[in-house]
Order: structure tokens, then C-alpha cells, then sequence
């Protein structure tokens, strides 16, 4: 089952960019993300601007021109993002079944007593919150 393109989580190489950008302390241009990602990934140019232009599009980036070059930051904080993207994958796979990811969860064999555990004090948290 595919996903709309707008609830699909990010891609390898948008993660990676959004990570550069989160870490960033300034605006970065295409050639010094390009620069950034070096040695692990060594890319093309305009396949870096692609993916910026497309992570821009899809309201993650911010870009602001400064002659020929545009300059990128992060729009949204890591947090911000990561529960968006939870929140629209959640929405495409399971419309009607909302409680069907966490009884998977749940099933999962390999969830430690610990994190069991942790996932029960998360729930008890949003409880107390709406008292």
C-alpha cells in the first residue's frame, strides 16, 4: 500500500538533509549542505537542490534569496516534524482503527519490560492531562 505523497514519511536523503539543518546554526546553502553531507554522501549539485526545493515545498524548509543562491533553515523544530509525520501515517493506514497501531505495539514480542513500562507511564501522563 503507497502512501499519499503528502503522509509519507521522509525519504533517506530528506532525513538526512533535515538532520544538517536541524544541527545547523545558521542558513544553509545548497553547495554547503552539499558540503555537509560529505564524506558519507558524496552527491550531485542539483540533486541536493532538488531535495531542498522539495523539503521547501512541502513546508519543512524555509529559504530565503540572497542573489543567485537561496539560503535554507529548518522551518519547524525536530519535535514539531516527527509528530506530524506520525500523525498523517497514522491517518492514511488507520482511518477507522485508531487503536489498532497501539494494540500492534503491544504485540510486538520484542518490547522489553521496560519499555512496556515506559509506554505505560506515557499513557498515565495524557490521562492525568485531561482531568
Amino acid at each position: 500500500m503507497s502512501l499519499p505523497r503528502r503522509s509519507r514519511p521522509f525519504g533517506d536523503l530528506e532525513a538526512t538533509l533535515m538532520d544538517l539543518l536541524w544541527s545547523a546554526d545558521r542558513p544553509l546553502s545548497v553547495r554547503e549542505a552539499m558540503e555537509g553531507l560529505r564524506p558519507q554522501r558524496v552527491l550531485a549539485y542539483t540533486t541536493v537542490m532538488t531535495v531542498l526545493s522539495r523539503l521547501h515545498e512541502k513546508g519543512v524548509l524555509t529559504r530565503e534569496r540572497d542573489g543567485k543562491r537561496f539560503y535554507y533553515t529548518a522551518a519547524r523544530r525536530t519535535a514539531d516534524v516527527a509528530t506530524g509525520i506520525v500523525a498523517r501515517v497514522h491517518r492514511a493506514l488507520f482511518k477507522t482503527a485508531r487503536m489498532r497501531p497501539i494494540a500492534a505495539l503491544l504485540d510486538e514480542q520484542e518490547l522489553s519490560t521496560e519499555e512496556l513500562r515506559a509506554l505505560r507511564t506515557l499513557v498515565d501522563a495524557k490521562l492525568k492531562e485531561r482531568k
